[in-house]
């Protein structure tokens, strides 16, 4: 395999020193310390629809994504980018959080209930009820999290509704013919 190597000198004091960065031709970054790297990817894209009343946390399907760390140290940097329609004349905010199987992480404490505290919300008004149901949002988010062990652990988004007036992902609420993908991706990052 083919490799580059990129020198950034930096000047001290004491002196002057060298530290390389080595890019293999499959894209991986080596510092010469190895905290930073990059160690495996995982991603997956939903390009169905989900809809749901549901006023409590429930998962999105096909957004979730098993990985185990190779120490317990790293860290595992994640971001989505997920859809959001929703019947907001009604509706209200349409909410979203990264999960660690049932448990919520990186997200708020300073909602006014469980629910509200979300990692992101949409809330999209329109001047009528007739068109409010075609509006869409796209929600992202990064968060670095430390599980702390070697365990596999099935990391998802979650969603819930103000209230049981419904909300769609991939979709806009008021028709099927409106549709988006939504990702969500997973980096482990060598500490």
């Amino acid at each position: 395999t083919m490799t580059s190597r990129l020198v950034v000198n930096s000047v001290r004091h004491t002196g002057a020193s060298a530290d390389a960065l080595t890019l293999s031709s499959d894209g991986k970054v080596t510092f010469p310390n190895n905290t930073g790297n990059i160690l495996q990817v995982k991603t997956v894209t939903k390009t169905d629809h989900f809809t749901s009343t549901s006023a409590s946390w429930v998962d999105i399907t096909g957004l979730s994504v098993a990985m185990t760390l190779s120490n317990s140290s790293n860290k595992i940097l994640m971001r989505y980018d997920v859809t959001v329609g929703g019947n907001w004349w009604d509706l209200g905010p349409a909410f979203l959080a990264f999960s660690d199987g049932d448990t919520l992480i990186g997200r708020s404490t300073n909602g006014s209930s469980d629910t509200n505290n979300a990692t992101s919300f949409s809330n999209l008004y329109s001047d009528n009820q007739g068109n409010s149901s075609y509006n869409i949002s796209q929600q992202s988010a990064t968060f670095l999290y430390t599980p702390g062990d070697t365990n596999s652990h099935t990391y998802k988004i979650k969603a819930n509704g103000q209230n049981t007036s419904g909300f769609s992902i991939n979709r806009v609420w008021g028709t099927v013919n409106y549709s988006g993908q939504s990702t969500l991706s997973l980096m482990e990052v060598a500490a």
